[in-house]
C-alpha cells in the first residue's frame, strides 16, 4: 500500500468518525426521541436518508478516486523511471479519459517517450555512421581537449603512432606524438581559435611525412593527419627527373652544337677532321634519339597508354630470337652467349614484344660490363606458380651500395662508362615497369668483381 492509498483511507475514515461521534449523538438526542414518542414522519425519513448520503457518499467516492489517482501516479512514476533508464517499451494506459488534465498528462508522457525513443534511435544510427566513417578514414583523427589530452583517436591515427586509443585516452598528446612544434601550434590554436597547418616528419618506425591540420572544436582541437609521404616523394622524383632529363639532353646537344660550329668555322676544309667531327655528331644524335625514344617509351608505360597484348610464349624460342640479335656484338666483344632454357618449360602469357625488350636490355647491359673472355648466360626454371628467368654475367659486378637504386631512372653505377657505351640510364627502369605490368617481380644479386645476376619472374 502506497502513501496516497493510505491517505485515501484516512479521507474515508475521518468523516465517518465525525458522523459517529458528533452527528449520531445529536440526532439521537432529539429526532430519535420524537420518532419514538410520535413515530417517524416522512420528513424524518428524508432527513435521515439525506444525512446518510451526504455523510457517506463523499468519503466513498473520494476513496475510489484517490485510489485510482494513486495507482495511476505509481504507474506513471514507474514508466518515467524506466524512461530515464532508457527503456521505452512501456507506455501509459488511457486511465483518465474523463479528466482532461490527467488525460493530457498521460498523452504528453507517451508522446515524450515516443519522441525520446525516436531521437535515441537516430542518435544511435548517427553514432554508428560516425564510427564507421572514423574507422574507415585513411586520415588520422585526434581530438584533443583544452588540457592537451587525447579524448578521441581513430584506427588510422593508431597505426600512424603505433598505439591504441585505449592506451592514449586521457594522456598528454606529447606522450603519443612526441612533436614539440605541434604542441606549440596546438597552444596557438587554443589561444586564437584559428585553424593552422603543420608538416610533421617522422623517422620511426620508417620515414614518414604527415600533414597536420588543426582546427578548433567545441571539445578542444581537432587534429587531422594526412600521410603525404608518397606525394612528397613523387614531387622529389619529378624534380629529379626534370633535372636528369635536362642534364642528359644537354650533354649530346652541347657536343653536336660545338662540333657543328667547329665545322662551320673551317674544319669542313679538312676532310679527315670533318669526317671525325661528323662521326661524333652522328653518335651523339643517335644517343639523343635513343634517349628520347626511351623517355617516350617510359612515359607510355607509366601513364598506362601502353596496351599489353598477351599471348602464350615459349621462353626458349623468345630467348633464342632475342639473344640472336646480339650475337654479332658478343663476338665482337669476345664474350660468350649461353642459353640454358629447358625445352619442356611451360608457356607463359605475355606481350612478346615487351618481354623481348626485357631480355634485350638485360643481355645488352651484361655485354657492356663483361670483359673479353667472359660469358653471359640466359637461363630459366619452373618454380611452381611462376617461371623464373635469369641473365647472369661474369663481368665487373655492381657494388652492394648501388643495388637498392639500380632500377631508378637515370641511375648509373659507372656514369662515364655508361655514357660512352650509349646507355641512357632508363633501360632497367623500363624493364622493371614491363615485368610489373606482367604481374612479375625482378631482382638483382651482385657484388664488385663477382658479376651480376638479374632475375625476373612471370606467372604461368
Amino acid at each position: 500500500m502506497n502513501k496516497l492509498e493510505r491517505q485515501a483511507i484516512l479521507f474515508f475514515l475521518v468523516p465517518l468518525a465525525a458522523f459517529i461521534l458528533v452527528a449520531l449523538p445529536y440526532l439521537f438526542s432529539g429526532l430519535l426521541q420524537q420518532a419514538v414518542l410520535h413515530g417517524p414522519t416522512r420528513t424524518d425519513w428524508a432527513v435521515w436518508v439525506a444525512l446518510a448520503v451526504s455523510m457517506l457518499f463523499p468519503p466513498v467516492w473520494g476513496y475510489r478516486l484517490t485510489v485510482r489517482i494513486a495507482r495511476s501516479l505509481a504507474e506513471t512514476t514507474q514508466v518515467v523511471r524506466r524512461m530515464a533508464e532508457g527503456d521505452f517499451s512501456r507506455t501509459l494506459a488511457a486511465w483518465a479519459a474523463d479528466s482532461s488534465e490527467f488525460f493530457h498528462l498521460e498523452q504528453g508522457i507517451n508522446a515524450t517517450a515516443a519522441q525520446l525513443k525516436l531521437r535515441l534511435v537516430e542518435l544511435g544510427q548517427e553514432k554508428t555512421r560516425l564510427e564507421s566513417i572514423l574507422k574507415n578514414m585513411a586520415d588520422g583523427i585526434l581530438l584533443i581537449d583544452d588540457h592537451k589530452r587525447i579524448i578521441l583517436m581513430n584506427p588510422a591515427a593508431e597505426a600512424m603512432f603505433g598505439t591504441s586509443w585505449a592506451e592514449a585516452m586521457g594522456r598528454d598528446h606529447l606522450e603519443v606524438t612526441h612533436h614539440f612544434d605541434l604542441d606549440e601550434l596546438l597552444q596557438q590554436v587554443l589561444n586564437t581559435g584559428k585553424p593552422e597547418v603543420l608538416e610533421i616528419k617522422r623517422a620511426q618506425p620508417e620515414e614518414q611525412i604527415l600533414e597536420a591540420r588543426l582546427a578548433p572544436s567545441g571539445a578542444g582541437v581537432l587534429l587531422v593527419l594526412r600521410d603525404v609521404t608518397r606525394s612528397r616523394r613523387l614531387e622529389q622524383m619529378r624534380t629529379e627527373f626534370v633535372s636528369n632529363v635536362t642534364h642528359e639532353l644537354r650533354t649530346p646537344l652541347t657536343s653536336v652544337q660545338g662540333f657543328a660550329e667547329t665545322l662551320l668555322e673551317g674544319a669542313l676544309d679538312d676532310p679527315g677532321t670533318a669526317r671525325h667531327f661528323v662521326t661524333i655528331i652522328q653518335k651523339e644524335s643517335g644517343h639523343l634519339s635513343r634517349l628520347i625514344e626511351d623517355l617516350l617509351d617510359l612515359s607510355r608505360i607509366e601513364s598506362g597508354r601502353w596496351r599489353m597484348r598477351k599471348e602464350p610464349i615459349q621462353l626458349g624460342q623468345l630467348a633464342e630470337d632475342t639473344v640472336g640479335r646480339l650475337t654479332p656484338r658478343a663476338i665482337e666483344l669476345g664474350v660468350k652467349l649461353i642459353i640454358a632454357i629447358p625445352p619442356d618449360l611451360p608457356e607463359v602469357p605475355g606481350d612478346t614484344v615487351r618481354l623481348a625488350q626485357v631480355l634485350l636490355n638485360l643481355v645488352d647491359n651484361a655485354l657492356k660490363y663483361t670483359p673479353a673472355g667472359g660469358s653471359v648466360t640466359v637461363s630459366a626454371r619452373d618454380t611452381g606458380p611462376t617461371i623464373s628467368i635469369s641473365v647472369a654475367d661474369t663481368g665487373t659486378g655492381i657494388p652492394k651500395a648501388d643495388l637498392p637504386r639500380i632500377f631508378e631512372r637515370f641511375y648509373r653505377v659507372d656514369k662515364a662508362r655508361s655514357r660512352s657505351t650509349g646507355g641512357t640510364g632508363l633501360g632497367l627502369s623500363i624493364v622493371k615497369h614491363i615485368v610489373d605490368a606482367h604481374g612479375g617481380t625482378i631482382s638483382v644479386a651482385s657484388d664488385t668483381g663477382q658479376g651480376a645476376t638479374f632475375t625476373f619472374t612471370l606467372p604461368k
